[in-house]
């Protein structure tokens, strides 16, 4: 007999397909994604909701807020009203009180003005201002011959101190001109040049035209005015040394040679504004 290679004779079994994957209803899969992306939309809009209401102020403090009183950006007077306020309504203050006077007498051209306006009397203005009648005056000394008045630091000076005297009487809102004069002491050995005078003006919205005008009008006979009865202002309280702050009008602290002098109450920012919330509280 042939050899024959011989297959097997059990049946093979027969394995039936897996069924086929029935074919999803996109309909119904399409609803509930637009539920869950519905309550998903709504779950955002209660959340910026809540935050909206009752989260906007929360971790801030006193520290985080703008100051009331920043010398960069004021409101002005208008360049036409140069009445100085004369009342605590006019300013803001409690009309139950009397404001303090206090006075800064200063040379523009003097590095002691320039230590003084920075370190005491510029900070106590922000914090009490609405509770004092300030004035800036100007020390120098008078000439009887012509009724001009010499300067310890040359024409210069004076012509500085007429600037910076323009200035207080065009805008006599402490807010403006104390923070132009700031402005030009910062580069106190600059003064009078005209593009100092020009880009202080120009930030602190000063018209520099009718700055020129004042200092310049009758052959300047308005401007060496106002600088004679400012310095004669100082000569009559006794004031010799720039910066002298007076307040009430007793000398509280005089900077001079680059140090603090005769400060009977103390010569910082706190020990002013202390001493200005004393005089105020006090009774008519």
């Amino acid at each position: 007999m042939d050899e024959k290679t011989l297959l097997p004779t059990t049946t093979p079994t027969t394995t039936n397909p897996p069924p086929i994957p029935s074919k999803p209803n996109n309909n119904h899969q399409n609803g509930r994604d637009k539920h869950a992306l519905r309550r998903f939309l709504i779950a955002v809009c209660l959340m910026v909701m809540v935050w909206t209401l009752c989260g906007l102020d929360m971790g801030l403090d006193d520290n985080d807020a703008l100051s009331e009183w920043s010398l960069e950006q004021m409101p002005l007077t208008p360049i036409n009203t140069i009445t100085i306020p004369t009342t605590d309504a006019d300013v803001g203050g409690d009309a139950g009180h009397e404001l303090v006077a206090l006075e800064a007498h200063i040379m523009s051209k003097c590095p002691d003005a320039r230590d003084c306006l920075r370190e005491l009397v510029l900070p106590a203005m922000q914090r009490v201002y609405t509770k004092v009648n300030f004035t800036l005056s100007f020390i120098g000394t008078p000439t009887n011959g012509d009724d001009g008045v010499a300067c310890k630091h040359g024409p210069e000076e004076c012509l500085g101190n007429i600037i910076e005297l323009c200035a207080q009487k065009l805008y006599p809102d402490p807010k403006s001109f104390l923070g132009f004069t700031m402005c030009l002491t910062k580069n106190y050995d600059e003064i009078p040049q005209r593009s100092l005078i020009e880009d202080c003006a120009l930030e602190h919205a000063i018209d520099f035209d009718e700055l020129n005008k004042c200092a310049t009008q009758d052959d300047g006979a308005l401007g060496i005015g106002l600088l004679r009865d400012s310095v004669k202002r100082s000569a009559d309280a006794g004031v010799t040394k720039s910066c002298t702050v007076r307040l009430d009008n007793e000398i509280f602290c005089i900077r001079d040679g680059g140090q603090w002098s005769d400060c009977p109450h103390g010569s910082s920012v706190n020990d002013l504004v202390l001493a200005v919330e004393k005089l105020y509280g006090r009774e008519l």
